[in-house]
């Protein structure tokens, strides 16, 4: 489970780097107050879809770039839960609900830059402070008594047996369930005990200053704690 989520945060830097390649306009470098800038700005436009002036100008795009890059990093996660919930037939109308429900549960991300650090080697050492999202351990205290109704209508021995119509609608009747207890937990969504991680922020190719995909992938495994998932090994 924590490889596929992975997989969809390095997929996610990757849309990062492409986009603060404008920095490498900057010729004088950056400075600690725009390395903090920088992972602030990519945080909260990568989460929250907030997009300050200073991230924007910084570096070099305009609005619509930045809720573009929103919106690919709330499709990575849409598609990470299908996956993690193993919903094998998903439709036009779960991926939309879903999208929405991905926009709710990110708007109670919790982070604070604290600190950037200047190295010898050029790169600055920024300091982030998070606030786990606990949606998913909400979602698993009620897995249980939310699924096994389900399974005793649905034994494996019945599955076997469907035709694949029959196997669509099943798969459906799962999803909308996982859907609505997730749903259900919004309304207690809170954060967990914050955690510190330091990422590099370093100048790469064209004189660009970016955020490794390593260390984007830790930061991002952060804003929502899927650790000890079991709907995902139910």
């Amino acid at each position: 489970m924590r490889s596929s989520k992975r997989i969809a945060s390095l997929a996610l830097a990757a849309v990062m780097a492409v986009t603060v390649s404008a920095c490498a306009r900057r010729s004088a470098g950056i400075s600690e107050f725009d390395a903090k800038t920088y992972v602030d700005g990519l945080m909260r436009e990568t989460y929250l879809g907030e997009f300050t002036p200073e991230y924007l100008e910084l570096v070099g795009i305009d609005e619509d770039e930045a809720q573009q890059t929103y919106e690919a990093g709330i499709s990575n996660e849409v598609s990470f839960f299908i996956n993690l919930y193993e919903i094998e037939y998903p439709e036009e109308e779960l991926y939309e609900e879903l999208t929405e429900l991905y926009k709710e549960i990110y708007s109670h991300a919790k982070f604070a830059v604290t600190d950037a650090v200047k190295m010898d080697d050029g790169s600055f050492s920024v300091q982030v402070v998070v606030e786990p999202i606990d949606i998913v351990q909400l979602a698993d205290t009620d897995w249980d008594k939310t699924i096994a109704p389900f399974y005793e209508d649905y034994p494996m021995e019945t599955q076997y047996a469907m035709t694949t119509e029959e196997y669509q609608a099943m798969d459906r009747e799962y999803a909308q369930l996982v859907l609505d207890l997730y749903k259900d937990k919004l309304k207690e969504t809170g954060n967990m005990t914050a955690k510190t991680i330091l990422v590099s922020v370093a100048e790469g190719e064209n004189g660009a200053y970016t955020i490794s995909q390593d260390d984007f992938s830790k930061l991002d495994e952060l804003i929502i704690d899927y650790t000890d998932n079991v709907g995902a090994s139910a």
